[in-house]
């Protein structure tokens, strides 16, 4: 049995529980989110042990060399010393430009940040050394600011608190961006495929800009899925980007229509779509962003569809635990 050393306290890990779950068994408050180690709002600091790399994947060689780790997804072999992690220590403080609702769930969210990143890649945004979240980066880097959409849960202790408390002029802390969902064909006239549900909208556009800023020739489609027509909260940029671009299309399916954006948006499963429309991917750089379940999903199909595992880029949206 390992043993967990914080604040002068000793904790033992009962197999097969994480660090993250014996801290909180015991009581003590340590941020999270997915649970999953992809959002890495669990970041510990380990002060004395070995920690298994794993639990540090996807974090970088300065982070790691400080002893960061993922405490959802560290299981010590051996005593581990540990301590809190404070975002402000290598954080990035960033003043609310503006803020505004692009539909009745979805909050526009913009910073002014001096921050590197590529366009589809993710940060975590905190409210408080003790709470955390995961969005993806909706602007690119040429944008005069940062921006992100936060998808407005009912009982968020983020989204709520930026919808309701929030205001230009106050600061959220941002950490080093992450994930490897971004363009990255290997020549401009490879074709792109999109894919994506809800607020992964905001990491789909920004890939496609970012590839159309960089001059790709090649067809870059976007499909966008939706339960109802009214929850296609982002149509009218991505209209006016395919009039802009002829080699840019979209494709907005729902299962519903409703009153709003019904002329331009289509009734359709979209998986029964891009298996007919895209029977034979290969050669193909495909893009899906989205709920966890979505992603796997079309993931799986896609791989059915020929494309090279290498060449499929995903950012998975997991709700906070």
């Amino acid at each position: 049995m390992s043993i967990i050393i914080y604040n002068n306290q000793s904790f033992d890990v009962t197999a097969p529980e994480s660090v993250l779950d014996t801290l909180l068994k015991a009581g003590v408050r340590v941020p999270y989110s997915c649970r999953a180690g992809v959002c890495h709002s669990c970041l510990m600091v380990a002060k004395d042990g070995a920690v298994p790399s794993e639990s540090q994947e996807g974090l970088s060689d300065a982070q790691k060399s400080r002893g960061l780790f993922l405490s959802c997804s560290c299981y010590p072999a051996e005593t581990l010393s540990v301590d809190h992690y404070d975002p402000a220590a290598d954080g990035i403080k960033a003043p609310v430009v503006a803020k505004r609702q692009l539909n009745d769930s979805v909050l526009e969210l913009t910073l002014a940040a001096s921050l590197r990143y590529q366009a589809g890649q993710h940060t975590n945004l905190w409210r408080s050394d003790a709470i955390a979240r995961c969005y993806s980066i909706a602007s690119i880097p040429s944008d005069p600011h940062l921006s992100f959409h936060i998808a407005l849960q009912p009982n968020g202790q983020f989204s709520q608190w930026a919808a309701q408390t929030l205001q230009p002029g106050d600061t959220v802390t941002l950490q080093a961006p992450t994930g490897t969902c971004y363009y990255q064909a290997e020549q401009n006239t490879q074709p792109i495929l999109l894919a994506g549900t809800g607020t992964g909208i905001a990491p789909l556009q920004a890939i496609a800009r970012a590839a159309l800023e960089a001059g790709h020739k090649g067809p870059i489609d976007l499909i966008v899925g939706a339960r109802h027509s009214d929850d296609l909260y982002f149509s009218q940029p991505l209209m006016r980007l395919a009039q802009q671009h002829s080699n840019f299309q979209l494709t907005e399916l729902v299962q519903t229509l409703g009153e709003k954006y019904t002329k331009h948006c289509q009734q359709g499963d979209i998986y029964n779509v891009i298996k007919a429309r895209f029977a034979n991917l290969n050669g193909y750089q495909v893009y899906l962003c989205g709920a966890d379940s979505f992603v796997r999903k079309l993931r799986k199909q896609c791989f059915f569809a020929g494309v090279k595992p290498r060449d499929v880029h995903t950012d998975a949206f997991l709700a906070a635990s």
